[in-house]
């Protein structure tokens, strides 16, 4: 397993379908993942640290850890097939419990937990940034072109 950052979330154009960016820095890979509007607004509300006046699902689900004594370890994206995500999450009592990706990664973000992917997972479905030299920040123009490769894409392009 891969340990992987949250790297953002993108809307494709023309669609207005999210896109989740999870990024392996070791090797300049970025993992995109499509996800639902409401995943989406769960995720980037809590990057923002807004916390909504009802709890969301999420906030539920980790309520119920709480109150349970359970807690999210970790996240790990275990497998990938015709571009749908799996992912489980990994908990304290040592129990795993599928869930669309997704879904972890919203959790990952709000508990600040790691997300792990299978290295399978990253060979078939990351897409490569080139860095000029070890240690430098992608320039510009490499970014520009990762954006605009990610506005063309479809979720067809991952599928076996």
């Amino acid at each position: 397993m891969l340990e992987l950052e949250f790297s953002g979330i993108r809307i494709q154009l023309p669609a207005n379908q999210p896109l989740l960016l999870l990024k392996y820095s070791e090797r300049n890979l970025f993992l995109p993942l499509w996800i639902g509007a409401p995943e989406a607004s769960a995720i980037a509300m809590s990057e923002q640290g807004l916390t909504p006046p009802r709890p969301m699902t999420h906030d539920l689900m980790l309520s119920i850890f709480e109150a349970t004594g359970v807690r999210l370890e970790r996240v790990e994206i275990i497998s990938v097939h015709n571009a749908v995500f799996v992912a489980e999450l990994v908990l304290s009592n040592g129990k795993r419990v599928d869930s669309r990706s997704s879904d972890a990664v919203a959790l990952a973000v709000r508990t600040q937990c790691p997300i792990y992917c299978a290295e399978d997972v990253l060979e078939d479905a990351g897409v490569s940034i080139e860095l000029e030299a070890e240690g430098e920040e992608a320039p510009e123009e490499q970014l520009r072109e990762f954006r605009e490769f990610l506005d063309t894409i479809d979720p067809e392009d991952f599928s076996s």
